[in-house]
C-alpha cells in the first residue's frame, strides 16, 4: 500500500509539513532526495561517493553538498550540487518540500530537499565525486529483513541503521532521512526503534545544536 502512494498525496503531505529550522549554525549543507515513480512504485535515487574522496569516501548518499556564499536558499544548494554531481537539471525537478534538518558527523546542519524527477532521467555522474548512481524502491526499506541495527553505547548512545541493497550499504545520515521520509510522507513507522531510548532524537539534536557544543558532542560520540 505505502510504496504506490500517489505523488499528489505526497505533495499535499509535504506542503503541510514545516519542520523547525536551526539558524544558529554557520556551516551548512543541503541534499536532494530525488524520487520518481517506476512500474507504479515509488523509488529513490542514490549515489555512491568515490573512494578517492577525502570525506565520506565510498559511502552511499543523496546528491548534495556544502552551501556556498552565492547560494540564496537550501533548495538552490541542493539543485546546484545535484547538477554538478549527477547532471540533474533544476528544470527536471519538482520540489515537494523539506524534511527535518540533520546534523552531519562533521557538524554541518544539512537541509534535505525533496524533489520529483523524471522516471527516464539518465544520470551523468562526475567521476571525481561519484562512483555510481542507482535507485531503490521504497518498499525495500519497509521489509525488515533488509535492515540491520547496530547499537553504540557511547557517552551519547546511538543506533546505526543499515539497509543492504545489491552490494550497497545504505546507512548513516542517508538511512535516517529515508526512515524519516517514510514516516512523514508515507505514514510508515518500523517496529524496531529508530532512536536510542537513552538519547535525544536526531531531530531534537539538530535543532538544539550550537557550534560551541562541537567538542562536547564529538566526545560523546567517541567509541571506547
Amino acid at each position: 500500500m505505502y510504496p504506490t502512494e500517489p505523488l499528489q498525496t505526497l505533495q499535499e503531505r509535504f506542503k503541510k509539513y514545516s519542520p523547525p529550522t536551526n539558524i544558529h549554525v554557520s556551516q551548512r549543507a543541503s541534499v536532494l532526495i530525488p524520487i520518481f515513480e517506476k512500474n507504479a512504485e515509488l523509488n529513490v535515487l542514490l549515489t555512491r561517493r568515490s573512494t578517492k574522496l577525502n570525506s565520506h569516501a565510498g559511502q552511499v548518499s543523496f546528491p548534495g553538498g556544502r552551501e556556498e556564499a552565492f547560494d540564496t536558499s537550501p533548495q538552490e544548494t541542493a539543485l546546484r550540487e545535484s547538477y554538478e554531481e549527477i547532471g540533474l537539471l533544476s528544470s527536471q525537478v519538482t520540489i515537494l518540500g523539506k524534511l527535518d534538518q540533520i546534523l552531519s558527523r562533521n557538524f554541518l546542519i544539512v537541509t534535505p530537499v525533496i524533489g520529483v524527477i523524471p522516471e527516464d532521467f539518465v544520470a551523468r555522474p562526475d567521476p571525481i565525486e561519484i562512483e555510481s548512481v542507482f535507485h531503490v524502491p521504497f518498499s525495500f526499506f519497509m521489509q525488515e529483513e533488509n535492515h540491520v541495527i547496530k547499537e553504540f553505547k557511547t557517552k551519547r548512545p546511538y543506533l546505526s541503521h543499515h539497509f543492504y541493497f545489491e552490494g550497497y550499504d545504505i546507512w548513516g545520515l542517508t538511512a535516517l532521512l529515508i526512515l524519516r521520509f517514510l514516516e512523514i510522507g508515507l505514514g510508515y513507522v518500523p517496529e524496531y526503534p529508530v532512536h536510542h531510548p537513552k538519547a535525544s532524537t536526531w531531530m531534537e539534536l539538530s535543532i538544539s545544536f550550537r557550534e560551541e557544543h562541537t567538542q562536547e558532542l564529538e566526545e560523546g560520540w567517541t567509541r571506547t
